[in-house]
């Protein structure tokens, strides 16, 4: 799903404020997780955190997160969609045990 390119100026305008910081950069993708991950795995994983240009993403089993795996440079390409300049360089992906 393309974004709409006025959503995306202004998502570039808050993220140059002094007030924006990493912790939205987070709330953003996790709000936004369902929509860049598609339906199939919206309920299979949760973006955990994020660490400068990496992101770290979380599914429950580990049979998820080697499918995400294969699915990077989609899910890369995604994640990075909501803004004009891409940010995100890579996906880490976990699992709960």
């Amino acid at each position: 799903m393309p974004f709409d390119p006025a959503l995306r100026h202004l998502i570039a305008s808050f993220r140059k404020s002094s007030h924006w910081d990493h912790q939205l950069d987070l709330e953003l993708l996790q709000k936004l997780w369902p929509a860049l991950a598609g339906p199939n795995h919206t309920a299979a994983a949760t973006t955990l955190a994020v660490h400068g240009s990496r992101v770290v993403v979380n599914g429950p089993v580990q049979i998820w997160r080697r499918q995400l795996i294969k699915l990077r440079p989609e899910l890369l390409a995604r994640m990075n969609e909501p803004w004009v300049a891409p940010w995100i360089t890579e996906i880490v992906f976990t699992y709960e045990n």
